[in-house]
């Protein structure tokens, strides 16, 4: 038994985790894996490295999260580890999966700074093409290589996409939150897992809920002039106008299709979904051409529903 966490070498911990994963995807198991096989292979690593199991406890409730439950926690004579794994597969059936997946990393990091503990680990297993998109990303920017640090504040995560904050959620959070990268190790030929040691709030900090940041008083940009449209009150000028919203906003370039719906049913466009999926994802984008297509080449598409801007000569 392990009276002081602090002791273990937690860098030894997560690799240990990769390699667990990385011999059952060998095994021909990578289709059976899960954020469960993340949480059981923790589970086995730190019996290595001497834990008991009577000291972990997983989907533990804390207070301060009100009615939010940890993925894993272990406890000594006067310390406490609390562990968050993620182990997002693939794309999701609804609303803007990808930028919904990085709302749940970063509400992560952000629970585990707010419970008390000795040690905080967020640790994630994550397939190519989210790295891919979460490094295009700004304000927070995700950062993946060991001793990189990743500073969470709370005017960034008040100006994310609607979908990205409704996934963090509505508790009063101790901001900002900053983590260091520990290990970043692949895990077979694709995936990698990233581990994450996330530090104490600042004393003093005051907690408080994320914010919607008013965009009605910012200053518009300027849209590109191969964006702008003539037609006034068409599909395309709605979306147009939409993406520059969203992109004010954020501070990216790229919007996923499911946020372009969501800005103008809040804006209060008369337009179906399905029409604005079809102008955006068809006609609007450079990328697809066809004789019943009318191409106004308005966006590059750059990844699985996502898409940018087209700019000037280009």
């Amino acid at each position: 038994m392990i009276d002081d966490l602090g002791t273990i070498d937690w860098a030894a911990v997560w690799i240990d985790v990769a390699e667990q994963l990385a011999a059952h995807r060998s095994a021909g198991l990578k289709h059976l894996l899960t954020e469960d096989t993340v949480r059981m292979s923790t589970v086995l690593a730190l019996q290595r490295a001497g834990v008991e199991p009577g000291q972990l406890a997983i989907e533990v409730s804390d207070p301060v999260l009100r009615g939010g439950k940890l993925d894993l926690v272990a406890t000594g004579s006067a310390t406490r580890a609390v562990i968050e794994l993620k182990y997002p597969r693939g794309s999701r059936v609804g609303a803007s999966p990808d930028t919904m997946i990085r709302g749940e990393l970063l509400r992560d990091f952000l629970r585990v700074a707010l419970t008390p503990a000795t040690d905080r680990w967020v640790v994630a297993v994550l397939e190519p093409e989210l790295r891919r998109y979460l490094a295009r990303l700004s304000a927070p920017q995700w950062k993946s290589e060991v001793g990189d640090q990743i500073i969470l504040a709370r005017e960034e995560l008040e100006s994310l996409p609607k979908t990205a904050r409704d996934a963090i959620g509505p508790l009063a959070w101790a901001l900002p939150v900053q983590a260091r990268c520990v290990v970043a190790t692949p895990v077979g030929v694709d995936l990698a897992l990233f581990a994450y040691q996330v530090q104490a709030p600042a004393d003093g900090t005051v907690p408080g809920p994320l914010t919607t940041i008013d965009t009605a008083i910012r200053t518009p940009r300027p849209l590109p002039d191969v964006a702008r449209s003539p037609r006034n009150g068409t599909a395309r000028s709605e979306i147009l106008d939409a993406i520059h919203a969203l992109t004010s906003r954020s501070g990216s370039p790229e919007v996923a299709v499911q946020q372009v719906v969501d800005e103008m049913r809040r804006s209060g466009s008369r337009y179906a979904e399905s029409t604005v999926r079809t102008m955006l994802t068809s006609h609007m984008c450079a990328q697809v051409q066809g004789s019943n297509i009318g191409s106004y080449d308005d966006v590059d598409r750059v990844d699985r529903g996502t898409y940018r801007l087209r700019q000037p000569g280009t």
